[in-house]
């Protein structure tokens, strides 16, 4: 099947989030990605977002970060063991 592109339009009041910490949940149905930020010297975080995704978008996405960070830090990748 032939993908379309797809044309997003960004809210201007959407800000970026960072994160430091995340969770991974699955189920039969679902993927949960759960991201958090962890302040320095402290064990407890907040949640600063959560995406719920299908097994199929979620294998989709996995390839697409995968490929994106090979392709972008491949320079650090020794550096980080890996």
């Amino acid at each position: 099947m032939e993908e379309k592109p797809i044309s997003i339009t960004i809210p201007q009041e959407a800000r970026p989030s960072f994160s430091n910490a995340t969770q991974v949940t699955v189920s039969d149905d679902s993927v949960v990605l759960q991201f958090a930020y962890v302040r320095p010297d402290h064990t407890t975080g907040q949640l600063v977002s959560e995406v719920v995704l299908s097994p199929k978008h979620a294998i989709d996405f996995s390839r697409a970060l995968d490929a994106t960070i090979k392709q972008h830090f491949t320079r650090h990748l020794e550096d980080l063991g890996l």
